[in-house]
């Protein structure tokens, strides 16, 4: 099926730079990150990723509902890029000291927990019924049974296309059955001097559904181990490579790459297919000059298989009025927030019933299907408690990998080896 978003992109309009230059002009009007919690006088401090000014602006929007709710509390909005967030929080969280609210994505939590604090006594008194949340993020929230962050927003890994591209070279689009012999013609078919047919990045969580399609296995195994340096990962991971090295489908890893990275070269025109998350079509939105299309992944060995994860907001340990922060979490996970996250293409609400603004207000009905699809067919993203230094060393060793200066072999050995 083919999943278009024409009538929603035909209105976007240029909103700001992007990238590393947009995420520091956000962080400047926003204020800085490093510092702690706040007093009890009803400021609070809120801690948040952004990659654009478009999600700055987003943020602040739904910050500002706090203040609409109760009007004696104040939220002070604090942002870095996403790889800088987690390096700061690491440091924070040494030290003791960090916001009163900070933003928690599902596959940290194992990491953060002792950062966080538990709110299930907390959920009557803060007006939340955790039945009206999508139950895998909901539980994905969890920390040895303990609800450490409300989530805001959940969603399957999939394949974003330049439809633009696809429709100018007369390929058939992606859509819900198509494998990954379809996935490589068409990435030959679009290749051309600096464009490339796919874009490939240097994170973990970007090469996970590809093991997953083609081998059945993930990052952790069922016993909650990394579980990395094996003959799956490895024949995924060449085949990776080979994208580069051997069918040149995709550009060289650069040095300095990250999930926001990858992104951005798709959303500046330069490949046609990347993998990203229901919560990047704010910046899609805001920047691309092309129609945008999502699909599944395209099926393996193994079928097409995903991974589904999601973030959300929890209340730091250091906070000096904590029951107002609890408050404050309610309302950034709101009805209202969900809604207004949903329909600027922000966020595909972690609230069941709020989903539909995700759709209506970004007139993606017709990626309904594709939704289901790789819901249906995704498995909760599971990390270990050191899953950012495995995060980080795998970026840091794949670049060489991918590019053919060394290993992938060498490339698992060192990841694998983050988990003693």
């Amino acid at each position: 099926m083919s999943v278009s978003s024409s009538s929603a992109f035909s209105r976007r309009r240029l909103l700001g730079m992007t990238g590393a230059s947009a995420a520091a002009l956000a962080l400047a009007a926003c204020g800085g990150s490093d510092s702690g919690g706040s007093s009890s006088d009803g400021a609070l401090t809120w801690y948040m990723w952004s990659g654009s000014n478009a999600e700055a602006d987003a943020w602040k929007y739904v910050g500002d509902l706090v203040t609409k709710a109760d009007p004696t509390t104040k939220i002070t909005f604090q942002t870095s890029t996403f790889n800088d967030f987690w390096t700061k929080l690491t440091s924070q969280a040494a030290s003791g000291k960090s916001a009163d609210i900070v933003g928690m994505q599902a596959q940290r939590t194992p990491q953060f927990q002792q950062l966080l604090v538990p709110l299930d006594d907390s959920l009557a008194a803060m007006g939340v019924d955790g039945s009206e949340f999508d139950s895998k993020i909901y539980d994905g929230m969890k920390v040895d049974g303990k609800l450490v962050a409300l989530p805001y927003d959940f969603g399957p890994s999939v394949i974003f296309y330049n439809r633009t591209a696809f429709q100018a070279a007369g390929l058939p689009e992606p859509a819900i059955g198509w494998t990954q012999d379809d996935f490589m013609t068409a990435a030959k078919a679009l290749t051309k001097d600096s464009f490339y047919g796919y874009n490939a990045g240097s994170v973990i969580d970007g090469v996970v559904p590809w093991v997953l399609s083609q081998n059945g296995v993930a990052a952790v195994n069922d016993a909650g181990d990394l579980d990395v340096d094996n003959d799956a990962w490895k024949q995924t991971l060449q085949w990776y490579a080979d994208l580069i090295t051997k069918e040149k489908v995709a550009a060289p890893v650069p040095s300095a790459n990250s999930s926001a990275a990858a992104t951005n070269q798709f959303l500046s025109g330069n490949a046609a297919m990347t993998i990203d998350g229901p919560w990047s079509l704010i910046n899609a939105r805001a920047t691309a000059k092309f129609e945008v299309g999502i699909a599944p992944m395209p099926a393996g060995a193994s079928g097409s298989k995903t991974v589904t994860a999601g973030s959300g907001f929890g209340v730091s340990t250091s906070c000096k009025d904590p029951e107002r922060a609890k408050k404050a979490v309610a309302v950034l996970t709101g009805v209202e927030a969900e809604t207004y996250l949903g329909t600027q293409g922000r966020a595909f609400p972690s609230r069941t019933a709020q989903q539909t603004a995700w759709y209506e207000g970004n007139q993606l009905q017709s990626a309904k299907d594709v939704m289901d699809f790789s819901i249906e067919n995704s498995v909760p993203f599971r990390t270990t408690a050191k899953w950012t230094q495995v995060n980080d060393t795998f970026s840091r060793y794949a670049v060489s990998a991918f590019n053919g200066d060394s290993t992938v072999a060498d490339l698992v050995s060192r990841v694998q080896a983050q988990s003693k």
